[in-house]
């Protein structure tokens, strides 16, 4: 699947996202410092934003260093929930910037909320990698593999990660829902991630050819839903203007079409993610999802 594709699946599942209502027209700046003096909170998507698969994006640990030395808050809201915060804590640093567990938010968190919220105590299947502590998620928890046997005995399934997850396993599963329909929940709703040699394959993709398929419709935590966007929001207080708080992100139908709903303003960054080789001005026009200001860098 490339950026086109991508982009065009997007389309096709607007139905099943949020709605949301845009500025007319954007403003182009160069990068998020021109943004400064409208903006007093910047909640960044990691990958296209922060970085594009394990490399930082040239100037962004300086200038997330900038904006808070400037008195901003900076917060990382993303989609990637394979591992928990610890792990994403320690990507970062490793890449130069300086976020601690309290600066970060993840569609993980939402689902992990979600699960507690339950109270069901079901065996959940999980699309996930061994290194994804399901045991912090839900107390009865199975990891899915090649093993048909998991599908059957699973109670409900969440998807987590897309980095073991194989075609073989798709269809174990699809065939286990067609069986016997159970809940699906979806800790990352994004449905590609830009890598340093392409794009990604991520739970959401996975999530809506099921839904396509079984008519099982799936329940999606993370971008563009609310409820990532309400822990953003606990963490920034009640006394935070919406009105100040930008959404930055890479992708017009997950970062900036959640931002926008959320009330917040919101800042699409060209140059590196998802939209880099496309004509993002008819990508606009065509989605109706329109940034308040597009910048060409972090």
């Amino acid at each position: 699947m490339d950026a086109a594709d991508a982009c065009a699946r997007y389309a096709a599942i607007r139905d099943r996202l949020p709605a949301a209502t845009f500025p007319q027209a954007s403003r182009r700046i160069a990068d998020l410092s021109e943004a400064a003096d409208a903006i007093d909170a910047f909640v960044l998507d990691g990958f296209g934003v922060l970085n594009v698969g394990d490399a930082a994006i040239p100037g962004a640990p300086a200038r997330v260093a900038a904006l808070r030395a400037a008195g901003k808050r900076v917060i990382v809201l993303t989609n990637g929930a394979t591992r928990p915060v610890s792990a994403t804590v320690a990507k970062y640093r490793a890449m130069g910037f300086d976020f601690a567990a309290r600066d970060i938010v993840s569609s993980r968190d939402a689902l992990a909320q979600a699960l507690a919220a339950r109270g069901d105590r079901l065996l959940w299947g999980f699309a996930a990698t061994a290194h994804s502590a399901l045991d912090q998620l839900a107390p009865r928890t199975l990891l899915l593999g090649d093993d048909a046997e998991a599908y059957d005995r699973a109670e409900g399934f969440a998807l987590l990660s897309g980095d073991a997850w194989t075609p073989s396993r798709q269809a174990l599963l699809l065939a286990a829902l067609r069986a016997r329909p159970r809940p699906v929940l979806v800790g990352n709703p994004d449905l590609v991630a830009p890598r340093e040699d392409g794009l990604s394959l991520e739970p959401g993709l996975h999530a809506h050819a099921l839904w396509d398929a079984t008519g099982v419709a799936c329940a999606f935590y993370g971008k563009p839903f609310a409820d990532a966007f309400d822990l953003v929001r606990a963490k920034l207080g009640p006394d935070t203007d919406p009105r100040r708080v930008a959404m930055v992100g890479d992708t017009l139908h997950t970062d900036i079409l959640g931002g926008a709903a959320a009330g917040w303003r919101t800042i699409l960054v060209r140059a590196h993610g998802l939209l880099r080789s496309l004509d993002v001005d008819a990508l606009i026009r065509e989605s109706g999802i329109v940034p308040d200001f597009i910048a060409e860098t972090t």
